[in-house]
C-alpha cells in the first residue's frame, strides 16, 4: 500500500539515499529483475514486504527502493538494510507514478517487478524469464493472489481494451523500451501503460506461477470517483470514445459480481463455522 503525500509541509525536503550500489560499483553484469518498491509512511508494511523479497532466492535480483520523504521511519529501516537494499532513495515526489518513474530510472534489471509496501513476494520464475529475454518478450505476466484469497489469472485480447487485465504486483516489464508511466494520472498509471504496451503490440508471454501477495486496499480503491474518471479517460485515449459506456458498463457488472462473491463466501464461513 503506497500512500500519496497529503502536502509538501507534511514532508521532509531532505533527499537521502543508500543501498549497496552507493558504497561499491555496478556489477559488470545486469541482474535479470529489479524489484521496484514505492512507498511514504508505510514503515511497517514495508518492513514485512522486504523480508518476504529477502526470504526468496534471489542471486540475478536488484532491490530497489523509493521513499517519498516519510517520516515514520521508514529512512531508519532503509538504512537498516542498506547492505540488502541495492539502491534506497528518500525525498518528496509528486505522486506514486514520479515515484515509479524515479525507480525506473534507478534500475538496470532486464525485467523490472513493481510492488508495494502491504505486498509480499513469492517467487521469481527465473527460468522462464531467461527464456523470455532471450526471445526478447516484452511483457511476462502472471498470476496474483489477493487479499480476499482470490486468484487473479492475466489475460489479453479484446478486454485490455476496457480492464486492467495484467495485475502490477504479477507482471515484469522488459526495461529496454518502457515508456514509463503518465505521472498526470493519480492511480491508474499503470492501467494506461498496460493499455499503450497492448495498443503497440508488444510481445507477451503468460506464465502460470503465482508471484505475489496483493493486498487489495490503498488509495486505488478509495476516492473512487476520482478513480473512476481516470479509467473513462484512459480508455478513451488508447482505445477510443465509443469503448467509454463498454467499459463503465463492464466495471459496474464487477463491481456486483464481486459483492455477489464476497457475499457467498461470507455465508459459507457461516455455516461452516461451528455452533457456540
Amino acid at each position: 500500500m503506497r500512500r500519496a503525500p497529503e502536502s509538501a509541509v507534511t514532508v521532509s525536503s531532505c533527499r537521502q539515499e543508500g543501498g549497496r550500489r552507493t558504497l561499491s560499483p555496478l556489477a559488470a553484469v545486469a541482474p535479470l529483475v529489479s524489484i521496484i518498491v514505492v512507498v511514504f509512511r508505510a514503515q511497517r508494511e514495508l518492513s514485512s514486504l522486504l523480508e518476504s523479497i529477502f526470504a526468496v532466492e534471489r542471486p540475478e535480483v536488484e532491490v530497489i527502493v523509493i521513499d517519498g520523504g516519510s517520516g515514520d521511519g521508514t529512512v531508519e529501516l532503509l538504512r537498516k538494510w542498506s547492505d540488502r537494499i541495492d539502491y534506497w532513495l528518500s525525498e518528496p515526489d509528486t505522486g506514486i507514478y514520479n515515484a515509479m518513474n524515479k525507480g525506473l530510472a534507478a534500475a538496470t534489471g532486464h525485467y523490472v517487478l513493481h510492488l508495494n509496501a502491504g505486498d509480499a513476494l513469492r517467487v521469481i520464475p527465473s527460468d522462464a524469464l531467461h527464456q523470455c529475454l532471450a526471445a526478447e518478450v516484452d511483457v511476462v505476466c502472471c498470476r496474483v493472489r489477493l487479499d480476499d484469497s482470490v486468484t487473479f489469472c492475466p489475460r489479453n485480447g479484446p478486454r485490455m481494451l476496457i480492464e486492467n487485465a495484467w495485475h502490477h504486483q504479477g507482471t515484469f516489464y522488459r526495461r529496454l523500451g518502457h515508456p514509463g508511466y503518465d505521472e498526470t494520472y493519480r492511480v491508474f498509471g499503470d492501467f494506461d501503460l498496460n493499455q499503450k504496451l497492448a495498443k503497440r503490440r508488444k510481445s507477451i508471454r503468460f506464465l502460470s506461477d503465482m508471484v505475489a501477495d496483493h493486498q487489495h486496499n490503498g488509495i486505488s480503491v478509495s476516492a473512487r470517483k476520482s478513480n473512476c474518471a481516470e479509467v473513462w479517460r484512459s480508455v478513451r485515449s488508447n482505445s477510443g470514445i465509443v469503448f467509454v459506456p463498454i467499459a463503465f458498463a463492464w466495471y459496474k457488472l464487477y463491481s456486483v459480481r464481486r459483492w455477489i462473491a464476497s457475499f457467498r463466501r461470507l455465508i459459507a464461513r457461516q455455516i461452516s463455522s461451528p455452533m457456540r
